[in-house]
Order: C-alpha cells, then structure tokens, then sequence
C-alpha cells in the first residue's frame, strides 16, 4: 500500500510500480541487413520473444529476454558455401539463416496518462547457424559446421499500453535492433562471414504481478510445520 500511495496516478492505476515484475511474450516479423552474405537477398521472416521485466523506479526497469527469428533467401544470387550433399544447388533458395538471441536490457521509461513508452539496450549472447534443406551447413575450406555461439548488443524502442479492465495486464509493440559479432575468418573463409544485424517489429502483451508478493509466499511456513 505505501508503494502504491507514493507511485504516481497514471502507475498506481494500471500497476507499472516500482517493485513489480512482468511476464510477456511477442511476435512479428524481422529484416536481415548486416553484412555480406547473411543480408544479401534476404527475405523478411517471422519473429518471437518472450521476457521477463522488473520495475525498479518509475523510469527505469531492466529486462532478460530470449527470443528467435531467421532470413529466407531470394533465388536470384549464387550460393555462397556449396553444399556437398546439394550439388545442384545453385542460388540461395533453400538456405536459412537462424539467430536464437538472448539479452538484457537496462529500460527507460516515460509515462503519459494512457501510453508508456520505453528504450533500452543492453548486452547480448546470440547462437548463429546456416541450413541448407533444413541441414547444418559446413563451410567448404575449413569443414567447420556453420554454427557458433557469439556476443551482440540489442537495442529497443516500444510503446506500451494497460487494459482498462484488466489493470495488470498491458499491449505492446515495440522495434528491436541486435548486432552480433559473428564474422570468424578463421572457421568460415567460405561464406556467410560477418556481423549481423537484425531489425524486428513485433507487437505482444504484458502481465505486471507483486514481486514482494512471492517473496512472502516463499517464506511462510508450510501448515504441516504449524502448532
């Protein structure tokens, strides 16, 4: 109660209070456009996230968020890395890329009476990898898969807005930047070696819950250990 009386209106009413967590999912659509040979003829593709936020003020909250997207290929340009077991693969049709991201961002937020509008950033960890008919690429000089594990940053910018009758409970939509520092000479001199950048539009929802709430419950006793 104490926090809610000092939080301001447009947050006690729909529950964005310090103190509180969320849980949320989104999806939409994503764009590769860096570099070479991961962004070239690319096709836009479906995009998913899931996070977990926690308010710690009224302008700041920090969020953990995995999420996955991918980049179908045009059949108009040559395939970079040809595969073995696909000779007559000419083009880049049957090729995928496909980024798993995981990150963590520090938000700020800004507050009007019915729309809350966030950007963050953050660090990220982001598994990269290339198929071919649904298949782990290997790279033709090094006989290495195409897969790897590799640091990114993430950027984001959303809009965010409660539920008049369900005041926990909030729509969103949001653009989401990663970068990832995937470019390895060493592994793949053949194709697809570069950074990679992804832009993502998606649109979701939200449920804030009392945080101090399950700390609380995880304290008590069980009745069993009760005279």
């Amino acid at each position: 109660m104490a926090v809610l009386a000092v939080a301001p209106p447009c947050l006690a009413a729909v529950g964005m209070v310090p103190g509180r967590g969320a849980i949320g999912g989104q999806l939409g659509g994503s764009l590769f456009w860096a570099e070479g040979d991961y962004s070239k003829g690319a096709k836009p593709r479906m995009a998913f996230s899931g996070h977990f936020r926690y308010v710690l003020n009224d302008h700041v909250r920090w969020q953990a968020s995995p999420g996955f997207t991918w980049a179908g290929y045009t059949g108009s340009l040559p395939i970079p890395v040809p595969d073995g077991n696909y000779p007559q693969d000419l083009t880049k049709k049957t090729n995928l890329t496909l980024l798993l991201p995981m990150t963590f961002e520090l938000q700020w937020m800004m507050h009007t009476k019915k729309w809350h509008y966030h950007l963050g950033a953050g660090p990220g960890v982001y598994r990269l990898w290339i198929e071919n008919h649904r298949i782990p690429l290997v790279d033709t000089a090094s006989f290495v898969v195409h897969r790897g594990l590799y640091p990114g940053f993430t950027g984001e910018f959303g809009v965010e807005h409660f539920v008049r009758q369900l005041p926990s409970t909030s729509v969103e939509a949001c653009v989401t930047t990663h970068y990832v520092f995937a470019k390895d000479e060493k592994k793949f001199p053949a194709g697809y070696n570069g950074n990679v950048g992804v832009t993502e539009i998606r649109i979701g929802a939200n449920y804030y819950f009392d945080m101090g709430r399950l700390r609380r419950k995880s304290t008590e006793l069980p009745p069993s250990t009760k005279k």
